[in-house]
């Protein structure tokens, strides 16, 4: 195992232990189901893209792994958990299996799988606010989170998702969709590796942080956001069920706007090669800003060359 495969796992244990240690205080009574079905789908595993962007920028730009740093990305991979419990419901894309495991409705009902959203959206924000408390100077982050998760980000690209959009003219569509897939996907993306990014700064208020830094960190979520909806779009028509741990060809069932439905799949690969292609161009203007991007380098790669 080389070095930054290490790393990656290292990451991987650190957050599960995080998010562990968050939902395991949750001492109730009565409330206890719901609790059970927000640790159902929290701690179902998974590449933890979020998180791990959240500590990678961090490290990349000079700043150890605490507790607090911890708190902030296990923030983020709640709110995506919560995301996807909701977006899995009858009423958004009504999807039985998720990680190889039964959605959370199928497990605890609809109603169950709403709250248990709605649990770890607010545990989030209690880990936020108290960051905030504890460590004003993040305030930028934890706003950054939460702007990027509402409806300037994740939930106005969902609300675009279910809205009927049809279009003659492709490139009109293509604009709609990439607009879409900014937000839906690239929001919370975005809050993950801005929230590195302004954690960095926040602990060190070093010169070396201005808006040149921060705009490529920027420039490189949105570009990483877009091609790894494309990649998700592509695996839902080439990869298995087995292999994804959910329900494929989906997107077709149910007639939705994506990449692949909208370009097919030989453009689609075109254009995931060209947004990769910017994102290691940002990498390397990042190198030569003295940011060390070696595991950004490896796991970038990984999450454009990924098959589930």
């Amino acid at each position: 195992m080389n070095e930054n495969m290490q790393k990656y796992a290292c990451y991987l244990d650190q957050v599960e232990a995080e998010l562990m240690r968050c939902t395991s205080e949750l001492k109730l009574g009565s409330e206890q189901t719901v609790v059970d079905a927000m640790r159902y789908s929290l701690l179902s595993g998974g590449k933890r893209v979020r998180p791990i962007l959240t500590l990678a920028v961090a490290n990349a730009l000079g700043s150890p792994t605490d507790q607090n740093l911890l708190r902030l990305a296990s923030a983020i991979e709640m709110i995506h958990a919560y995301s996807l419990i909701h977006d899995d419901l009858p009423a958004m894309d009504n999807d039985d299996l998720r990680r190889g495991k039964p959605t959370n409705h199928i497990v605890y009902g609809d109603g169950m799988a709403v709250l248990a959203g709605d649990g770890l959206l607010n545990l989030a924000y209690e880990e936020l606010f108290d960051l905030c408390k504890l460590q004003p100077a993040l305030n930028k982050a934890c706003l950054n989170i939460a702007r990027e998760a509402g409806v300037r980000g994740m939930i106005g690209g969902q609300s675009m998702d279910i809205t009927k959009f049809e279009s003659d003219d492709q490139d009109v569509s293509l604009q709609y969709l990439i607009k879409l897939q900014k937000l839906k996907t690239g929001g919370l993306i975005k809050a993950a590796t801005l929230s590195g990014y302004y954690y960095a700064e926040a602990m060190q208020k070093a010169n070396k942080f201005n808006s040149q830094l921060e705009e490529l960190f920027v420039v490189y979520a949105d570009r990483l956001g877009l091609a790894f909806q494309i990649r998700d779009d592509l695996l839902d028509i080439i990869s298995s069920k087995d292999k994804l741990g959910k329900s494929i060809g989906k997107d077709a069932r149910d007639k939705k706007l994506t990449f692949v439905s909208l370009l097919g799949v030989a453009e689609s690969k075109k254009y995931e090669k060209k947004l990769y292609d910017e994102v290691i161009s940002i990498l390397d203007k990042l190198e030569k800003l003295n940011v060390n991007i070696n595991f950004l380098s490896y796991f970038t790669s990984v999450l454009m060359h990924r098959d589930y």
